[in-house]
């Protein structure tokens, strides 16, 4: 079977695959891949609370900085992995969406 999922260097999860064909899958093969996806979109909440942490340890580091720089440097991480947490929650509630597209 033609793996359904990709991992996401930045995201740090599996993903479905956008450019999934869903006509080469048997209707149990759909059903089967949908099931993980779901798992998987459910799990994500694990990996948001990780990055979450990584925020919390980032912000407590800004207080304790000894110029703007090393500020500026920490707030650019920060912001980056809130990127990356909202790109998860956005992604976990996809799962939805690709359940409506796979047409059993």
């Amino acid at each position: 079977m033609h793996e359904a999922f990709v991992f996401d260097k930045r995201l740090g999860v599996n993903i479905l695959r956008e450019d999934l064909d869903w006509t080469q899958f048997s209707e149990q093969e759909r059903s089967s891949i949908l099931t993980r996806w779901a798992i998987m979109c459910s799990g994500m909440t694990n990996r948001v609370q990780d990055l979450e942490v990584d925020i919390m340890e980032k912000l407590d580091a800004m207080y304790r900085a000894n110029d703007e720089d090393e500020m500026h440097r920490l707030n650019t991480e920060m912001m980056e992995i809130a990127s990356i947490v909202c790109d998860l929650n956005i992604l976990s509630r996809s799962v939805y969406a690709d359940l409506a597209k796979a047409h059993f």
